[in-house]
């Protein structure tokens, strides 16, 4: 330790015939602090820096120390060493009560298996993305950081649910680009167009950012342009 170190500085012969002025001390003698029940070794802490005289500035760990205090500092680690090695004895005696105690042997409940497992139909640890869309492992478990297409726009759903719908999305995606699934396109109706010199139509409203004058638009309000602007001119349908 420091103390040991440091002790027999002031009685070496170099500092004795030096002119250094220097102040007489007692030499003391440095011994254990108390005798404890077993040594550090005997008991496998592989610490041999609790066994001597615990000098204060010591910033390593003391079992239980943060339990003594108003004592010096030798005196508290000594009595935490102490109650350490007090539950030691008392956990090796649990322990070999627990040795002591036989163990049965399990039985199973019954002949039958309570459990049978389902054959898979795909190896364990296949990837998602080679799923089919209706397999119920299709998705990422929550806490997954990569990058998953087509989740960007998925919300308000659980992770697992947002990727398995990302993860069918992106399926039909790959499936229509490489040709392996061919869709009817949709047809697409052409709406209906007012007469020639019509503005203000019965069924459908103006488009917004329309600059003309819509009669008693200024008394109208809380509802889109378009629905404002519906049979702008009030006639009977």
């Amino acid at each position: 330790t420091y103390g040991q170190t440091t002790h027999s500085i002031l009685y070496t012969p170099e500092q004795l015939n030096s002119r250094i002025p220097y102040r007489v001390v007692q030499e003391a003698k440095f011994t254990e602090p108390l005798a404890r029940s077993k040594p550090a070794q005997e008991e496998g802490w592989n610490n041999t820096k609790l066994k001597g005289s615990m000098v204060p500035g010591y910033t390593g760990y003391v079992p239980k120390g943060q339990h003594f205090f108003g004592q010096r500092y030798a005196q508290a680690c000594d009595n935490a060493l102490k109650s350490f090695e007090a539950d030691l004895v008392v956990k090796e005696k649990d322990d070999e009560i627990l040795r002591r105690v036989p163990r049965r042997p399990l039985t199973p409940v019954s002949k039958a298996n309570a459990y049978p497992l389902k054959p898979r139909d795909f190896a364990y640890g296949t990837s998602p993305y080679r799923l089919p869309n209706e397999h119920n492992e299709k998705y990422f478990v929550s806490g997954y950081t990569g990058f998953v297409p087509q989740a960007r726009q998925l919300l308000a759903k659980s992770y697992p649910a947002v990727t398995h719908e990302a993860l069918s999305i992106h399926q039909d995606v790959q499936d229509r680009v490489r040709g392996r699934r061919q869709e009817t396109p949709a047809k697409l109706t052409r709406a209906k167009t007012a007469p020639p010199g019509v503005i203000y139509t019965r069924q459908s409203g103006l488009i917004p950012n329309y600059t003309g004058h819509v009669p008693a638009m200024k008394f109208k309000y809380g509802r889109t342009y378009g629905a404002t602007t519906v049979n702008a001119l009030n006639q009977s349908i």
